[in-house]
C-alpha cells in the first residue's frame, strides 16, 4: 500500500509518496529542510502551551512545532528520492532546498521553464538566498541531475511516471509562458493526481495536489480533465488554503471527501469553501494517510486525535504506529 505524508513545516510545502508498487518515493516540494534542524521542535509536538482550545475546531499551535523534512526522511530510513517536483519557483517550497539535496540521493528533478528572479532578497525573512542560487543553478541544469521540464498534454500523459500512477494536469507551456511575463508564479504550479490501487478492486483512489494553482490552471484542468477531477477523495488545497481572492467554482466538481489545509494564518485560509471534513497541519501537525482497501489516517498530535475520538464517543484508542510516529485517526472506506 502506498503512503502519503503532508508535512508540518511552518508556512510552506512538503509532500512525500511512498510507492508501494515499485517501492519509490516522490516529493514534492520542501520546506524547513536545513540540515542543522534548527526549525525542528518535533518532540514538543504534543506539548501545547498556550492558546489552545479543548475544542476540536480549535487552535492546536502545532505550526510552533514543525517537522524538519531531512530528519522527518531520515527516520523512515529514506535516503533516496526516485523524483524531486518542484511545484513552482517561490521559496515556501524551496526553502532548504541546497541541504536537501545533499544530505539525500535525489535521482530525477521535475520542474518548468520559468525565469522567476530574485533581485533583492532582504525582505524574504527566514528564507535563505544560499538556496535560491542553489535552484538556479539545478534550474539551468548546472548540478549533474536528470531534470525534466515535464507540462500537462491532454493527449500525451507521458509513459515515465504512468506506473506509479501519477498524471500532471497543470501546468501547460502556455501557462508558464504567460507566468514568466507576468511575473505571478501560481498558475505555473504543478497540479498533480496521484491515483494508487484501492485494494485489488480495479479501482484507484483520486488524491489530488495542487501547488499553488490559482484561476487560470482550474479554468485549463476543468476543460481538459474535468473527468479526472471529479469527485475526488482527497485534496491538498491550493495555495495551502489561503482564500486568495479566487473563484472557488472549481471546488464544485472536485467535491472533495476531505480537504487538507497547510499552515496559513487562520484568518486567511477559506475554511468554507471547501469539504465539511477536513485536517489541517496547525491543528494535526504532520498527516499521514495509506491507501489500501480504505484511505487510514494517521496525526502527529495525540492530544488532537483524542479529542477527535472523544467527540465521536469512540472508544479503545489505538497506540501510536511506530514506523509513522503518528496516531491512527479514523478511515475513509471507498464511496462506491
Amino acid at each position: 500500500m502506498s503512503t502519503v505524508h503532508f508535512l508540518n513545516v511552518l508556512q510552506g510545502d512538503c509532500n512525500i509518496i511512498e510507492h508501494s508498487h515499485s517501492n519509490r518515493v516522490t516529493v514534492i516540494d520542501v520546506c524547513n529542510a536545513d540540515s542543522d534542524g534548527i526549525y525542528e521542535n518535533a518532540d514538543l509536538r504534543n506539548a501545547i502551551k498556550e492558546d489552545v482550545s479543548d475544542t476540536i475546531t480549535g487552535n492546536y499551535g502545532q505550526k510552533k512545532y514543525p517537522e524538519n523534512a531531512i530528519k522527518y526522511l531520515e527516520r523512515l530510513n529514506i535516503n533516496s528520492i526516485w523524483r524531486f517536483i518542484i511545484s513552482h519557483p517561490d521559496m515556501d517550497h524551496l526553502d532548504g532546498i541546497r541541504d536537501f539535496f545533499s544530505e539525500l540521493k535525489i535521482h530525477n528533478v521535475w520542474d518548468t521553464a520559468n525565469t522567476k528572479e530574485i533581485k533583492d532578497f532582504s525582505g524574504y525573512g527566514r528564507f535563505n538566498e544560499y538556496d535560491w542560487e542553489y535552484y538556479k543553478k539545478l534550474r539551468a541544469e548546472k548540478l549533474g541531475h536528470n531534470y525534466f521540464k515535464l507540462y500537462a498534454d491532454k493527449n500525451n500523459p507521458g509513459n515515465c511516471w504512468t506506473e506509479d500512477n501519477i498524471k500532471i494536469l497543470c501546468p501547460t507551456k502556455s501557462l508558464v509562458d504567460n507566468a514568466n511575463k507576468s511575473g505571478n508564479f501560481n498558475d505555473s504550479s504543478y497540479v498533480i493526481l496521484f491515483t494508487p490501487p484501492i485494494g485489488t478492486t480495479g479501482k484507484n483512489w483520486k488524491i489530488l495536489f495542487c501547488g499553488d494553482s490559482d484561476n487560470d490552471s482550474w479554468k485549463y484542468i476543468l476543460e481538459n480533465f474535468k473527468g479526472d477531477v471529479t469527485d475526488i477523495d482527497v485534496l491538498f488545497a491550493p495555495h495551502h488554503g489561503r482564500d486568495s481572492d479566487r473563484d472557488f467554482d472549481f471546488v464544485k466538481v472536485l467535491n472533495p471527501r476531505i480537504t487538507l489545509f497547510g499552515n496559513a494564518s487562520s484568518e486567511h485560509l477559506a475554511y468554507t469553501k471547501y469539504s465539511t471534513l477536513k485536517l489541517t497541519n496547525n491543528q494535526a501537525g504532520s498527516i499521514i494517510f495509506t491507501c489500501s482497501d480504505k484511505l487510514y489516517f494517521y496525526v502527529k498530535n495525540e492530544k488532537f486525535r483524542n479529542d477527535h475520538w472523544k467527540k465521536n464517543g469512540w472508544e479503545g484508542l489505538p497506540p501510536i504506529d511506530k514506523r509513522l510516529d503518528a496516531y491512527f485517526i479514523f478511515n475513509l472506506p471507498p464511496k462506491y
